[in-house]
């Protein structure tokens, strides 16, 4: 796991380096440069590889990541040590916002699904700046509004839907964000095992197993190796 201070920090960014990942993420859109040379001041990079633990769910909160390159996958855990995946963030995506906002304990984990380097910002100078900056606490809520449609949308397609629309949707959903869709194809090129999958959809791997080998039998979809083709004429 991701400890501050430890092997996974690169200090040879320097302040004005920081600056321009720090614009492009979605959070800090519309703040002046003044307060993006304040917040590149105070952060610092982490690097991660494939597999790494950034923080367990409920570890105290230090402060919050900005994803500079790389996905990491956002996890439950229960208390027999099973794991849900719940959502996958890729660069410009905050992660640890709410914990560092409430003070509270992260409400998740996260882990590094390929190589990534991040941006981490301490909780208390991140709350100075919000205390002082009427564009970020604009944000803040406008981001705390995208997460509460998402959760609310998944909690739609768990309830009215049937497993194999909810894979086709998601499947559609991780093309446009982490793949990319062709003239005919959505492609999701994410080496994501059918665990991963049933994890996200909150089924069993072997159920998922039984619709992706359903929907390639119908010509619907395609699967070669990691990649996974979905005919945009397919119907959820």
């Amino acid at each position: 796991m991701y400890e501050p201070g430890g092997q996974g920090e690169d200090f040879a960014m320097a302040t004005a380096d920081l600056v321009a990942p720090l614009k492009r993420a979605v959070l800090f859109d519309g703040l002046d440069q003044a307060d993006l040379t304040r917040l590149a001041g105070i952060a610092r990079e982490v690097n991660l590889s494939v597999g790494d633990t950034l923080f367990e769910q409920g570890d105290e909160s230090d402060g919050l990541y900005v994803i500079v390159s790389g996905i990491l996958r956002i996890y439950l855990t229960a208390d027999d040590t099973r794991e849900a995946t719940i959502n996958l963030l890729e660069d410009g995506e905050t992660i640890g916002e709410i914990a560092s906002l409430d003070g509270l304990s992260r409400s998740a984990g996260a882990a590094a699904l390929t190589d990534a380097k991040l941006i981490f910002i301490p909780r208390e100078p991140f709350l100075n700046l919000l205390d002082e900056s009427t564009a970020l606490g604009r944000q803040i809520i406008l981001t705390l509004c995208e997460r509460l449609r998402a959760a609310n949308a998944q909690v739609n397609q768990a309830i009215f839907h049937d497993l194999r629309h909810r894979l086709l949707v998601l499947l559609r959903q991780l093309a446009i964000i982490h793949g990319h869709v062709e003239k005919d194809v959505a492609v999701v090129d994410l080496d994501l095992t059918q665990g991963t999958l049933a994890q996200m959809l909150g089924a069993s791997r072997e159920a998922v197993n039984k619709q992706l080998r359903g929907l390639a039998k119908e010509g619907k979809l395609e699967m070669d190796g990691p990649r996974i083709r979905v005919l945009r004429s397919t119907r959820a």
